[in-house]
């Protein structure tokens, strides 16, 4: 039976100039090494079906991302883990032969679908086949570069946008057309993501320190961490885990939620303002929260670690600036409310899940391993296409 999904494509630019103008050997390493990067940074809830020489094609079912934000970052996360294996091996390379000076001619781009397939199981591999698998894969020959001047991209396609509602999203892509005698004319929308990467290098952290905390919450959730992130970042579940009446973001830049974004949380006709100050997907985010006593604030950082069944959700809670006085009895006092209060919460919000993963809501496929003789093959199938 078809399965509705996610198509993803993570592809490495100018692999084929560079495996032609580079000495072999080096090159191959070089490749093996940021193949190995791509397979590592694909995860959950994607899965990889095959390493195709230059690209890593995965997929993802039909409600695994909550959002269309959820699939950006997970773009961007591993483009940024490319970027700096790449930087890296620039960095730290004293060899001065071809393969070595050309690295910096490298990068990556991404093609996402959503659409229709049928999986094949091969063994331990899953093949993908349909019109939309077929599709996903003339995307790579394009005009991209030549209408944008993107050397490192994303594109989105239409089905992408619609399936997930991005259209806010798309204030910061461009809007791209290519045509295809067997598939007829694809509308996209291209991000520009090299300056992800440059963003990402050098932010700061701003998180409460597990041995300052004054209140600390943990629970264990059947689900991987790019999908709780996208539980504890919605308002619609996040009100949840916060037991209040209503939610929304305040501050949103370009469509997305990130540093600066406040999320309103209303009990009633109280209104506390929780105002994101670190913003690190599918790891953890800290808010600075406001309290009934005017100027007394207080941090708390949610923490997601990946485990074996799934993740596990830390929330610590930082100790509070502002008067003396009423500083010190929230402090005292954050136990208790992380007790009764939150724990309510928690419990609400992990029902909310087992619900969702028991409907079929929240599908994963197995993870599939790919292990390092796997990559250096692919790279070494790929010569053959090259005559090499």
């Amino acid at each position: 039976m078809p399965e509705k999904g996610f198509l993803m494509l993570s592809d490495i630019t100018g692999y084929s100039t560079y495996l032609n103008e580079s000495e072999l050997e080096h090159a191959q390493s070089s490749l093996t090494d940021l193949l190995k990067v791509l397979i590592e940074h694909t995860r959950s809830p994607l899965t990889i079906s095959k390493l195709e020489g230059d690209a890593v094609f995965s997929f993802a079912s039909q409600g695994s991302f909550l959002g269309g934000q959820t699939l950006v970052e997970t773009v961007e996360i591993t483009y940024a883990a490319f970027r700096k294996a790449l930087d890296l091996m620039v960095l730290n390379t004293t060899c001065t032969c071809n393969a070595c000076r050309n690295l910096p001619n490298l990068d990556l781009k991404f093609f996402i679908h959503f659409g229709e397939f049928s999986i094949q199981d091969l063994g331990d591999f899953r093949e993908l086949v349909g019109h939309d698998v077929n599709m996903i894969h003339r995307l790579m020959k394009n005009s991209i570069v030549e209408a944008t001047g993107y050397k490192a991209y994303a594109a989105y396609t239409q089905a992408v946008m619609e399936a997930l509602d991005m259209q806010a999203l798309a204030e910061n892509m461009k809007p791209h057309k290519e045509s295809y005698p067997d598939v007829g004319e694809v509308e996209m929308f291209v991000q520009e993501i090299g300056s992800a990467w440059e963003r990402r290098k050098d932010e700061l952290r701003i998180v409460v320190d597990e041995k300052e905390a004054v209140g600390r919450s943990e629970v264990e959730l059947p689900v991987p961490p790019s999908i709780l992130w996208g539980y504890i970042t919605t308002p619609e579940f996040r009100k949840l885990m916060h037991n209040s009446d209503t939610q929304h973001v305040d501050g949103h830049s370009a469509g997305r939620v990130g540093a600066d974004s406040v999320f309103v949380c209303a009990h009633g006709d109280t209104k506390v303002n929780q105002r994101v100050v670190d913003w690190t997907p599918f790891e953890e985010y800290t808010t600075e929260d406001e309290t009934p006593f005017g100027d007394v604030c207080a941090q708390v950082t949610y923490r997601i670690r990946e485990t074996e069944g799934g993740s596990n959700l830390t929330v610590l809670w930082g100790r509070h600036t502002g008067a003396r006085l009423p500083a010190k009895m929230m402090d005292l006092m954050t136990p208790v409310f992380v007790r009764f209060m939150w724990g309510r919460g928690e419990r609400q919000l992990r029902a909310k899940i087992l619900q969702d993963v028991e409907d079929g809501e929240r599908k994963v496929f197995g993870k599939i391993e790919f292990g390092n003789e796997m990559a250096a093959q692919a790279v070494q199938e790929s010569l053959k296409g090259l005559g090499g």
